[in-house]
C-alpha cells in the first residue's frame, strides 16, 4: 500500500513537472529571441548609419568640396591677370574728389544706369572694353561661369560680360565683404539663389583685386565677382542612391533650408523635416539619427562640408537619409526566422512534455496493472 502511494504521489507530481519545465524554457526562448532581434537591430543601424549613410555623406561632401574649390580657385588667378589689373589702377586713377564728392557721382550715375535699364553710352563703353572682353572668354572656357564683372575700389563697374542692371557696387553685400576694411580683403561666398539675368541657380563669389603696397603689405584696389551655376552641385547630389529610398540632401545648418534635393526642381524651395535633431546631433557630435518625416521614419546620417583656409561656404551640411523600413527588411525577415525558431522551441518543448509523461506514467501503470492482476486468483479463491 505504501509503494502504491508513492506512485499516486508521483503521478499527481508529473503534470506540476511538466508545467514547471514549460514555465522555464519558454520565457527563456521569448528573452533569447528578443535580445537576439535588438542585437540585430543596434547593429544594423550602426553598419548603416555611422559606416554606409555616414561614408557616403563624407564622400559626396569631399565631392562638392573639391567642386567649389576648383571654382574659386580659378577666380582668384583671374584677378591676378595684369589685364584686369591695369584696367582696375587705370580706373582708379580717374577720381580727384574728395570720397564724399565721389560716391554721390557714382551715385548719380547708377540712377540714371538703372532708370534706362543699362541704355546708356557708359554701359556700352563698360562692355565693349578690351578687359570685359577678356572676362567673356573666361566664361567660354569655364561654362559654369553665367557672369562675371568688375569693380575698382569705389565700387564703379569697370568690366562685365554684359550689361548689368546697376552701375555702383559698393552698396551690395558681396562688395563690402569681399573689399573689407580695404587692406586684405576677404573671399566672400553667398547662398544659392535663382538669377533672373543668367536664367539659373547660382553661387555669387566675390574675390578681391590686391596690389602690393609696400614689403609684407597688401591693399585692395577691386573686386571680381562671379556668378557660378550650381548645376554640377545638383548632379552630385542628385546622383547619391541607396536602393530605393536613398537619397542625399544638401542641408543649411543655419535655417535648414534644402540647397539642393534628389532633382534639380528640389533647390532652395523647403526646409529639411528633420531639422530639429539634424541640430542637436551637430551639437552632440553624432552623425546617424532617426527621424520621423511624414508617415516614413527615416535613418540619416550627415558630414559637414570641408572649409577651406581663405574661404567658407556657409554652414553647409550633406545629408544621405534612406527610409527605416527599407534598411530593416533583412531584420523583418530575421524577426520571421527567430518567430519560426521560437514557435519550433515551443512545439519541441511540448512535445517533450508529453514523452516524459509517457516515460513516467507508462510504468507506473503497468505496476498497478500487474497488482491487480495478482488480486484477481486471490478474490476467485475466496469466492
Amino acid at each position: 500500500m505504501e509503494a502504491k502511494k508513492e506512485r499516486v504521489k508521483l503521478l499527481e507530481l508529473e503534470p506540476n513537472i511538466v508545467l514547471l519545465f514549460s514555465a522555464i524554457a519558454i520565457p527563456v526562448i521569448i528573452l533569447g529571441a528578443l535580445l537576439i532581434l535588438g542585437t540585430v537591430r543596434s547593429e544594423m543601424n550602426r553598419l548603416v548609419g555611422e559606416d554606409l549613410l555616414g561614408g557616403t555623406a563624407e564622400d559626396t561632401a569631399r565631392h562638392l568640396d573639391t567642386y567649389l574649390l576648383n571654382g574659386l580657385t580659378t577666380v582668384s588667378v583671374v584677378t591676378a591677370s595684369s589685364n584686369l589689373h591695369d584696367a582696375v589702377v587705370r580706373s582708379n586713377q580717374t577720381y580727384r574728389e574728395s570720397p564724399a564728392a565721389i560716391q554721390k557721382r557714382l551715385e548719380a550715375i547708377d540712377h540714371e544706369w538703372t532708370r534706362a535699364r543699362g541704355a546708356v553710352p557708359l554701359a556700352l563703353d563698360v562692355v565693349r572694353g578690351q578687359p570685359s572682353e577678356y572676362l567673356r572668354r573666361i566664361t567660354a572656357l569655364h561654362p559654369s561661369y553665367r557672369e562675371m564683372l568688375l569693380t575698382d575700389r569705389f565700387g564703379a563697374l569697370v568690366a562685365a560680360t554684359n550689361i548689368t542692371s546697376d552701375y555702383y557696387q559698393a552698396d551690395e553685400e558681396w562688395w563690402r565683404k569681399a573689399f573689407g576694411d580695404g587692406d586684405s580683403g576677404s573671399v566672400y561666398i553667398g547662398d544659392v539663389v535663382f538669377d533672373a539675368s543668367a536664367g539659373a541657380y547660382t553661387l555669387e563669389v566675390a574675390v578681391p583685386v590686391r596690389e602690393e603696397a609696400g614689403e609684407q603689405a597688401t591693399e585692395v584696389i577691386g573686386v571680381l565677382k562671379t556668378l557660378i551655376g550650381v548645376e554640377e552641385l545638383f548632379s552630385v547630389i542628385g546622383s547619391v542612391k541607396r536602393g530605393q529610398s536613398g537619397h542625399a540632401l544638401l542641408v543649411s545648418s543655419e535655417d535648414g533650408t534644402v540647397i539642393a534635393g534628389r532633382d534639380a526642381q528640389d533647390v532652395m524651395k523647403r526646409s529639411y523635416p528633420a531639422f530639429a535633431q539634424l541640430q542637436e546631433n551637430l551639437q552632440q557630435g553624432r552623425r546617424a539619427f532617426a527621424s520621423r518625416q511624414g508617415e516614413d521614419l527615416w535613418l540619416s546620417a550627415f558630414a559637414r562640408l570641408p572649409q577651406p583656409a581663405f574661404a567658407q561656404f556657409g554652414d553647409w551640411v550633406v545629408v544621405v537619409q534612406q527610409r527605416y523600413d527599407e534598411i530593416h527588411a533583412a531584420t523583418r525577415r530575421a524577426t520571421t526566422y527567430l518567430v519560426a525558431f521560437f514557435v519550433g522551441m515551443v512545439l519541441l518543448v511540448l512535445l517533450l512534455s508529453l514523452y516524459l509523461h509517457y516515460r513516467l506514467v507508462k510504468p507506473i501503470r503497468e505496476i498497478d496493472l500487474r497488482e491487480e492482476m495478482d488480486r484477481l486468483p486471490e478474490s476467485s479463491a475466496s469466492s
